[in-house]
């Protein structure tokens, strides 16, 4: 059989559909069933824009969250607009009577003008400049038949469930639940994620998550979502576009002054001295 990766690459082949597999099992850690980190995430053009920002951020992951609840607990296929107007297909993959994965097919516009309306609704709400998102809505599959995402969908999620039967299970040196809460946290930062949100995510003990992370990493989940913010921040002061104030917003800090300690604890200097010595080494490279 078809490796799953090779499947979902002739799927999304020429096309702008975005291919993602939420695991939340452990089911995508074999030979067969891996999948690169692009299809793991929710990942495009549009999404990432959205998520530019804390708060369109918050609104992606309370989205993501009520659908990931659905498709786990209801364990049946359905598709819809998300808050933003983007068409999306789930289907769960079910193993032994439990939801081991949900595939979801999105980055699709089924109707244009409804799309556009609920994006420019989504941005007045939240005061979020609508002109970068409206130009992302061109970067989305455009498609005539709103079955064609949710056949693709089933079609992914059954190639899944043989694999997972005939694969050899490997074994990893991280635990799947660890990987998985990295990938949330790298994609979701600016939204604030938090062991809460992965508990209804993972439908595990938010006490138990946080332990398992710990043990696995190190650091603390909080602490290790400060880091991503840290790196994002040290690339958005590098670029010297940005104002420290936006940057700090951008990364998910509400307080301009925690995150200017915050950034100074972890590489010495303030955002305006990191800056400073960015642009000085870029000019002299």
């Amino acid at each position: 059989m078809q490796p799953l990766q090779k499947l979902i690459d002739l799927l999304q082949e020429n096309r702008k559909i975005r291919i993602c597999i939420l695991d939340i099992t452990g089911i995508l850690n074999t030979p067969l069933t891996s999948l690169r980190r692009e299809n793991t995430i929710h990942a495009s053009t549009f999404c990432n824009t959205a998520k530019s920002q804390e708060k369109g951020g918050k609104l992606c992951l309370f989205c993501k969250r009520l659908a990931n609840n659905k498709a786990i607990i209801g364990q049946k296929p359905f598709a819809g607009h998300c808050i933003w107007g983007i068409y999306e297909a789930a289907h769960p993959v079910i193993i032994d009577g439990h939801t081991a994965a949900v595939v979801y097919v999105g980055n699709c516009i089924s109707d244009k003008d409804k799309t556009m309306r609920r994006t420019k609704l989504c941005c007045k709400s939240i005061d979020f400049d609508e002109r970068e998102l409206i130009a992302a809505i061109n970067t989305c599959e455009a498609i005539t038949d709103p079955l064609l995402p949710a056949c693709i969908a089933e079609i992914v999620a059954d190639h899944l469930k043989a694999l997972w039967e005939v694969s050899p299970h490997m074994k990893v040196e991280q635990n799947w639940l660890v990987s998985g809460m990295r990938r949330q946290a790298q994609e979701s930062f600016t939204a604030g994620i938090t062991l809460k949100d992965l508990a209804a995510l993972y439908q595990k003990n938010e006490k138990y998550l946080g332990r398992l992370f710990k043990k696995e990493s190190g650091i603390a989940f909080h602490e290790y979502c400060n880091l991503i913010r840290i790196e994002h921040a040290k690339k958005r002061l590098a670029s010297g576009i940005s104002t420290i104030i936006d940057i700090a917003f951008e990364c998910g800090y509400n307080n301009v002054s925690y995150f200017n300690r915050t950034f100074k604890k972890h590489t010495g200097l303030s955002p305006s001295e990191f800056r400073k010595v960015s642009i000085k080494k870029s000019k002299t490279e």
